[in-house]
């Protein structure tokens, strides 16, 4: 996204008083003061006592990045006539709990400083709703928002919840769970799981690479039955990456044709490998080259059903999930996003 400071009916439009909640997560309630917005927020009426926008920050994303990115942010706000304080959170499950809490009060965006793991639990209140996702990306991954062409400029954002940029979205579906981007079932299931629980300086795609080489020689293969529209497979399972969006685990192309807002899931599918085999195309893998290997199928569908030999996690935007049995189900244009038109 261009970044863009916000003109003069954008920063008219966010003037605002400022309430605050207590709340372990940082929240920041806005309450306009003018009688009509602007874009896709003039459906909805103006009131004073009702907030209007929600700001959630997890500071314990991207390891010190989501505090500078709130601060930015933050700064970008009070540029347009707000002086927030901050709030902090002690945990996961919080984001989700306090997005549910601010859409149920009334407010039309929801501002959120995190990565895939805090978009995640936001999408859990937001699918469906009226209410707008505002992200700034600043996790260890951040593939959703880098999936919907948004960086991590905090101006630009303002500008953009000012203008009323929205765009809708698919969303993933797993056990009555929500995901964003990639939900993984197999070796990168336990890959993930692994890199959650690393304590060491890496991240991002070399953590990844790391739990890859650490996981090869304990993994071994369930057996499984995969049901989509049009086909099905049943046999050893590497894994199966069930994609709304292209990638996951910090830009690794598992799905490189996956677009998050054509109502359609994504499947690669992996058979089982040699430890051999799979040193030699993880290069390509990471880099989403590995269309060409016989081993992997891409699939293309609006559901499917897996069920395993022993009990298997789905792993979707750097948390865990779900268990099988799975069933899985595109959402289409489940969520709106501040974003823009196109990735």
């Amino acid at each position: 996204m261009k970044a863009m400071r916000p003109a003069a009916p954008a920063i008219a439009i966010l003037r605002c008083r400022l309430a605050l909640t207590k709340h372990p997560y940082c929240a920041i309630l806005l309450f306009p003061r003018v009688a009509q917005a602007s874009g896709p927020l003039k459906a909805l009426p103006m009131t004073s006592s009702a907030p209007r926008i929600a700001l959630i920050h997890n500071p314990q994303a991207g390891r010190g990045k989501a505090p500078a990115a709130a601060q930015r942010l933050q700064a970008a706000l009070a540029g347009a006539g707000l002086n927030p304080k901050e709030l902090l959170t002690k945990g996961r499950g919080h984001a989700e709990e306090l997005v549910g809490q601010a859409v149920a009060q009334g407010a039309q965006v929801v501002m959120v400083v995190g990565g895939d793991g805090t978009m995640h639990e936001a999408a859990q209140a937001l699918a469906g709703s009226s209410a707008c996702l505002a992200p700034l990306p600043a996790g260890r991954c951040n593939d959703f928002c880098r999936a919907l062409g948004l960086s991590l400029n905090a101006e630009a954002l303002v500008a953009a919840v000012a203008e009323g940029g929205v765009r809708t979205v698919d969303l993933a579906r797993v056990n009555g769970r929500n995901y964003c981007t990639v939900g993984a079932v197999g070796f990168d299931a336990e890959v993930s799981r692994y890199v959650d629980l690393m304590k060491g300086p890496l991240w991002g795609q070399p953590a990844y690479v790391y739990a890859v080489l650490r996981m090869l020689r304990r993994y071994r293969p369930p057996q499984v039955s995969l049901t989509w529209d049009d086909g099905q497979y049943n046999g050893p399972l590497f894994l199966a990456a069930v994609a709304n969006t292209p990638t996951y685990g910090n830009q690794i192309r598992i799905a490189p044709q996956a677009v998050a807002d054509d109502g359609i899931l994504d499947i690669c599918l992996v058979r089982s490998l040699s430890t051999l085999r799979v040193l030699r195309l993880l290069p390509s893998a990471l880099k989403g080259r590995h269309g060409g290997v016989p081993e992997v199928s891409f699939l293309r569908t609006r559901k499917v059903e897996i069920t395993c030999d022993r009990p298997m996690e789905l792993w979707a935007d750097g948390e865990p999930v779900a268990a099988s049995p799975l069933k899985v189900e595109i959402l289409p244009q489940a969520l709106r996003v501040v974003a823009p038109a196109k990735a």
